[in-house]
């Protein structure tokens, strides 16, 4: 299976997922992570993981623009999954992305300004699924805060839109934070159960 982890919008923790999924992934089987955003966080956090000798780790490569549809087809066939990290804005390495996913995971927070780019990407997927029929779009909400009504706002507003959208919700924690820096997972890290159980909720949801 090969997922892209996409948004136009920075800032919604679309690294946070990829290395995530993909770590989960390689635990069950060869997995493959795509760095495609320009920021390299997703190539950092491999670098530190393997200084950590932390284990298993995806196999990790950076490519950028048209290169992740050309290479990234040839360098998944050597894997069981992949997960692309892909940078956060229309780009021509978003749309590649798309066009080479079966699954599209798309990370979301709950304010105006993310319903706003929910619009422009929504407009991108589907054009995405002219040429890709089969792709499989899901939503994640991301950076949860439980204290406010933002969440149920903005769980309505993709409802209205027709998307799918995941069960599972990532909340704002520290613990993701200090994983990613540590070249970690949650899970890894043990400190905090409810970042655990919420990671491990979203892959068996979407990975299944």
């Amino acid at each position: 299976m090969i997922y892209a982890v996409a948004n136009t919008k920075g800032g919604v923790g679309k690294t946070t997922v990829a290395v995530h999924l993909a770590t989960l992934l390689a635990r069950q089987a060869p997995t493959l992570l795509i760095d495609a955003d320009p920021q390299a966080s997703a190539a950092s956090w491999a670098a530190w993981r393997r200084e950590a000798g932390r284990s298993p780790s995806p196999t990790t490569t950076s490519l950028i623009g048209k290169a992740i549809l050309e290479e990234g087809k040839s360098l998944s066939s050597g894997f069981a999954h992949t997960v692309i990290d892909v940078g956060g804005r229309d780009s021509a390495g978003l749309r590649a992305s798309l066009l080479l996913a079966q699954r599209a995971i798309i990370p979301v927070g709950a304010s105006n300004l993310d319903a706003a780019a929910m619009t422009d990407l929504m407009e991108i997927v589907e054009l995405a699924k002219e040429y890709n029929t089969g792709l499989d779009v899901r939503v994640l909400l991301m950076r949860v805060d439980t204290r406010t009504k933002d969440t149920g706002e903005m769980l309505d507003y993709l409802k209205e839109q027709g998307l799918n959208v995941l069960t599972s919700r990532i909340c704002e924690r520290v613990a993701f934070r200090r994983a990613i820096g540590e070249g970690a997972i949650a899970q890894e890290l043990g400190k905090d159960a409810s970042a655990t159980a919420e990671v491990e909720a979203f892959f068996a949801e979407v990975a299944s």
